[in-house]
C-alpha cells in the first residue's frame, strides 16, 4: 500500500448517541495511528455529534474538525467530487446518501472504491463467521467486505483509543485513581446540590446509564450494600441524563435518598470515558459504553436493547458465555441471574419491573473483580480494532 490513505466514515444516528459515539471514536482511533489517514465524516445528525464533541457546529453543511472534513448527510460535499472516495467505512450498514452513491457508482470513474461495513458489536458466533467476509455490489469496480468487532481472536476486537487507555492506566493506580476522580468532580457544572460528597473520590462509584425502567430494586440494593459496608466506602451513584436517569431519580427520592447521588449533565465523550474508567461498578447499555465497560476490567451489568420476541436475550446469553470461563461457578451464578432478570422484558418504560437482585453481585464484588479483570485482559490481547482494520485494508487494497 503506497501513499497516505484517504478514508471516509459514514454514520446515521439511529440509537441516540451509540452510533455517532462509535463513529467518533473510530475517527479518533484512526487519527492516532502511526501513519494516520486523511479522514472525512458524513453524518446525518450533527446535533447528536455536537453533544459528544462540542466543537461540532450542528448548523454547518461542511466544516473542519480535528483536521477532518465533516459533511452533513443530505448536503452534497464538493471535496468528494475533487477527491473521489476510495475507502468507505459504513458504520452499522448505514448505507450512503444519494449524492455519494452516484459518485461511487459513476461509470466514468475508473478508480474504484472499497466499502467496509463495520458492524455492531456482538458476542454471538456469527461475529467470527462473518468477520472479513467479502460481499457483492452491483459493480465490479466497487468491492465490499464486512468487519466485525468482538470478544474473540476471530473478530476485530474493540477500539482501544489512547485517551481511554490512559484513563484506565490512571484508574488502575491508587493515587492516580483519586486524582482522576477529583478532576471528574471538579469538571462537572454545579447544577446539583453536592452536600454529603466530602471525600467522594474515595467512595464506591456506581455509574448508571441504561434504559428506562423501575429502579426501585436497584436503589434498594445499592442502599443495602452501603449499610453492609462490605465495600468499606460510601456509595456514590453517578447517573447519566435521559430516561433511565429520570427513573433512577424517582426511585432514589421515593426511597428517601438513601445514599449520595450525582445526576449528571450530558458529558462529551472523553469526559464520559474518564468517568466510566474511574467507576467501581457500572450499569451500561448499547454499543459504545458496553465496549468501554468490557475493556475497563471492573464489574458491570449490561442492558441489551429490547427486540421483538425477546431476541435480545440470545445476545445476553452469548455474552454470558464469553464471561463464564473467568469466574468461579458460585460467583458466576449470581452474575448470570442478574443479567438474565435485568434483561428479561419486552419493552422499556418507567413502569417496567424485573426480578433482578443486584445485592448478591455487589456482595461478591472482590471475587468478581478478578474475573472481570481477566476477561478485559483477554479482550485487550486481541488487539486494537483500528490497527486490525488498517492491516485489513492493507491486505485488501
Amino acid at each position: 500500500m503506497r501513499g497516505r490513505l484517504d478514508i471516509d466514515i459514514l454514520c446515521k444516528v439511529v440509537d441516540n448517541y451509540g452510533d455517532i459515539g462509535f463513529a467518533y471514536r473510530l475517527a479518533r482511533g484512526l487519527s492516532e495511528a502511526p501513519d494516520p489517514p486523511r479522514l472525512r465524516l458524513v453524518v446525518d445528525d450533527l446535533a447528536a455529534f455536537a453533544a459528544l464533541e462540542p466543537a461540532v457546529d450542528p448548523r454547518a453543511d461542511v466544516q473542519e474538525l480535528r483536521g477532518w472534513t465533516l459533511a452533513r448527510w443530505d448536503a452534497p460535499c464538493e471535496s468528494f467530487r475533487s477527491r473521489r472516495p476510495r475507502i468507505l467505512l459504513e458504520c452499522f450498514a448505514c448505507g450512503r446518501p444519494e449524492w455519494l452513491e452516484a459518485l461511487i457508482f459513476d461509470p466514468g470513474d475508473e478508480g474504484g472504491c472499497l466499502i467496509i461495513d463495520v458492524e455492531h458489536l456482538s458476542a454471538e458466533k456469527y461475529a467470527e463467521e462473518f468477520h472479513r467476509m467479502p460481499s457483492l455490489t452491483r459493480s465490479p469496480r466497487v468491492r465490499k467486505a464486512l468487519f466485525l468487532p468482538g470478544f474473540s481472536p476471530g473478530t476485530g476486537g474493540l477500539i482501544q483509543d489512547l485517551g481511554f487507555v490512559e484513563a484506565l492506566r490512571r484508574a488502575g493506580e491508587e493515587r492516580g485513581r483519586s486524582g482522576l476522580r477529583r478532576e471528574i468532580l471538579g469538571r462537572l457544572p454545579p447544577s446539583e446540590p453536592r452536600t454529603g460528597l466530602a471525600g467522594a473520590e474515595e467512595g464506591f462509584w456506581a455509574c448508571v446509564f441504561s434504559y428506562p425502567r423501575d429502579y426501585e430494586r436497584v436503589v434498594a440494593d445499592l442502599a443495602a450494600f452501603e449499610l453492609a459496608r462490605e465495600s468499606g466506602r460510601q456509595v456514590l451513584a453517578l447517573v447519566a441524563p435521559g430516561g433511565s436517569g429520570d427513573c433512577f431519580r424517582r426511585a432514589w427520592e421515593a426511597s428517601g435518598r438513601p445514599f449520595s447521588a450525582l445526576f449528571l449533565p450530558f458529558l462529551p465523550q472523553e469526559d464520559w470515558d474518564r468517568l466510566l474508567a474511574a467507576s467501581d461498578f457500572a450499569i451500561v447499555r448499547g454499543e459504545d459504553s458496553w465496549a468501554r465497560a468490557c475493556l475497563g476490567g471492573r464489574p458491570f451489568l449490561w442492558q441489551a436493547y429490547p427486540q421483538e420476541g425477546r431476541h435480545h436475550l440470545m445476545k445476553v446469553e452469548a455474552f454470558l458465555g464469553r464471561l463464564r470461563p473467568y469466574f468461579a461457578p458460585g460467583d458466576f451464578s449470581a452474575l448470570e441471574a442478574l443479567y438474565r432478570s435485568f434483561n428479561d422484558r419486552s419493552s422499556d418504560g418507567e413502569g417496567e419491573r424485573g426480578e433482578e437482585s443486584l445485592l448478591p453481585v455487589l456482595m461478591r464484588y472482590r471475587e468478581l473483580l478478578g474475573g472481570f479483570a481477566a476477561f478485559s485482559a483477554s479482550v485487550r490481547n486481541i488487539g486494537d480494532l483500528v490497527a486490525g482494520l488498517l492491516t485489513f485494508l492493507g491486505d485488501f487494497v
